[in-house]
């Protein structure tokens, strides 16, 4: 990883080359999405908004030549990496201005918003749209006997209920996965340590606290999934972030084992609804009562006492 940071950092051309080619390799492995998206967040970090803007369209006409050789045409790729990159890009210079994770996440969940209002222009049903985007592909399914012709309906209806929320939500992980990996390869190849004590830091403001809380009213009176379960979804998305922040700084806190963490993230994969719900409901009950604070006080008595 470290190589990767350090080969984009050697000038113009290499950033392009890698930007591009973890692109054009994403398309069949999709996680290598945010390792392209962090290099032109990388370099936007350390050299501005314009340098960044100038490797990404660099590494966008690259993307486009590849695609013609490989697959015949550039314009589905070029579109995809430019959804990649854009969001990151912005939010790489954000970060680079206010040095401050909580609020750039508060920005990543607006252009999540952003996703979801897309949703409801581009169609009355976002539910509808995805309910025909998806009929083919669970026909697959049923055709190659995965699943059962009787549950086949039944699956796609929720498949499709779920998905404008999913992507919105989705889209927010994604971008700040790509920033958080460029942050701390930025911190790797030019500051030691500062990326831990930044990420650790990071808090969303208690106003958000105050707007969850409205939405879940909200969504508790609401009949079936609809704009306020969405809104739920990409809200409890910003607590799981300040979850996991939270639990990476009171375990440095209590100068725990790594063994800890390594259990949290296998516990993220293999019981992933009911471990994002737990990481989510301690982000949220820390904007109210702040446990980094009072891990800090007890730990100053303690050294006093």
């Amino acid at each position: 990883m470290r190589f990767l940071a350090s080969l984009a950092m050697r000038g113009r051309s290499q950033a392009v080359m890698a930007a591009a080619v973890l692109a054009i390799l994403a398309l069949p492995l999709p996680p290598l999405s945010i390792l392209s998206a962090a290099v032109v967040a990388l370099v936007t970090l350390r050299r501005g908004l314009q340098e960044g803007l100038l490797i990404l369209g660099l590494s966008g006409v690259a993307c486009s030549m590849l695609a013609l050789l490989l697959f015949g045409q550039a314009l589905p790729v070029l579109g995809f990496v430019l959804l990649m990159w854009l969001p990151v890009w912005l939010l790489g210079g954000l970060l680079r201005l206010n040095r401050s994770l909580g609020a750039t996440l508060t920005a990543a969940l607006l252009f999540g918003l952003l996703v979801l209002g897309a949703q409801y222009l581009q169609s009355q049903s976002p539910v509808e749209a995805w309910h025909e985007l998806l009929e083919p592909f669970i026909a697959s399914l049923v055709e190659a006997q995965l699943i059962d012709q009787g549950v086949s309906q039944q699956l796609l209806e929720t498949m499709a209920g779920w998905m404008p929320g999913s992507i919105a939500a989705g889209f927010v992980v994604q971008s700040m996965a790509a920033l958080i990996t460029a942050r701390w390869w930025q911190a790797v190849l030019y500051n030691p340590g500062g990326f831990r004590e930044e990420f650790h830091q990071l808090r969303l403001p208690r106003a958000l606290a105050f707007v969850t809380l409205l939405v879940l009213l909200l969504n508790w009176f609401a009949q079936g999934v609809g704009l306020p379960t969405y809104l739920t979804m990409l809200l409890l998305t910003g607590w799981l972030i300040q979850g996991l922040s939270l639990v990476h700084a009171v375990r440095a806190g209590l100068d725990a084992s790594v063994v800890w963490l390594v259990a949290m993230y296998a516990m993220l994969l293999f019981a992933m609804p009911y471990v994002v719900g737990a990481l989510a409901i301690a982000g949220f009950a820390d904007s109210w009562i702040d446990f980094r604070a009072r891990l800090g006080s007890v730990n100053s008595s303690d050294r006093t006492g």
